[in-house]
């Protein structure tokens, strides 16, 4: 339960900057109240959405303790919280799966392959399914937004659909990536309130250790302005959601990272080609590193 806890603040320091770092990047919202924005939708997403995800991720750890998961989710934790010491976003979900594998194998347990290459396609095919929504989302909708001649209610449509778009994507952080979490739990009996206490937790590792992870997101990677904001987040969390009903545990922040970077080079614009190869680096190195330390641990503690 303290590496579960442990994990869960990994993920609110650092992928909760995928679900609002483009509405806080693009000065809409502001950096602790979309911390509150995050907490109440997290919980929402992780109670109402992620039954799907948890089974799937549960079934990969059949057969290990309690303890042997604690050292998975530990291993995760470590590799995600690296990660945000750098200021980089990193996928919490391949890191969980990559300590599963490497548990795995350590205890000479049967990896579903077809189950972890599903799952790995996935993660290929998610920034590229969000550029193409992201695209799609901007060419519907800033033809509407011309219509709009009143600049006062430019501007307040604007900054209602970010917010509504960073609020779709923080449910999707519940009900993808911190069921990952709770799924893992479930299959230990431990249900019901403890979700309610993962989220708390998320929210805490949001406020106190996303905002680098945040600004990376958000203004780093490409220009954004609330169209663009909007177009980015709402685009990835289309990508998420159909990965959510087909329970596949997908990385809501290679989807927002595809949708800012893909939607910035059809629109021209500036996208920092070197920061993204250093962020695709991480999300190789993630499953990998969380996998071998996984391995190492049990081998020599469980």
């Amino acid at each position: 339960m303290i590496t579960a806890l442990f994990m869960a603040w990994a993920i609110g320091a650092n992928d909760s900057a995928k679900a609002v770092g483009t509405a806080v990047g693009s000065g809409v919202l502001g950096f602790k109240r979309a911390v509150l924005l995050i907490g109440v939708f997290t919980t929402l997403g992780v109670f109402l959405g992620g039954s799907g995800v948890s089974g799937t991720v549960s079934g990969l750890a059949e057969g290990m303790s309690a303890g042997e998961v604690g050292l998975v989710l530990f291993s995760a934790a470590s590799a995600v919280t690296l990660a945000s010491l750098w200021g980089r976003p990193i996928s919490t979900t391949q890191s969980i799966i990559g300590g599963l594998v490497g548990a795995s194998l350590a205890l000479g347990l049967p990896v579903d392959w077809g189950t972890v290459g599903r799952i790995a396609s996935a993660w290929v095919l998610s920034p590229i399914v969000a550029a193409l929504f992201a695209v799609a989302v901007y060419r519907l909708y800033k033809p509407l937004l011309r219509r709009i001649k009143c600049l006062r209610n430019l501007e307040l449509t604007q900054k209602w659909l970010v917010f509504t778009a960073a609020a779709f994507s923080a449910f999707n952080l519940g009900a993808n990536e911190l069921s990952n979490v709770a799924g893992l739990m479930e299959g230990l009996g431990v249900d019901g309130p403890f979700k309610l206490i993962l989220a708390l937790i998320l929210t805490l590792g949001a406020l106190t250790f996303s905002y680098d992870v945040m600004m990376t997101v958000g203004r780093d990677i490409s220009p954004l302005g609330p169209t663009s904001a909007f177009s980015s987040q709402f685009g990835a969390s289309l990508a998420v959601s159909a990965a959510n009903l087909i329970g596949l545990p997908v990385s809501s922040g290679q989807a927002i990272v595809g949708a800012i970077s893909g939607l910035g080079l059809y629109k021209g614009e500036h996208v920092n080609l070197k920061l993204l190869m250093g962020i695709v680096k991480g999300w190789i190195i993630a499953p990998v590193f969380a996998g071998a330390i996984s391995y190492v641990l049990i081998t020599f503690l469980a």
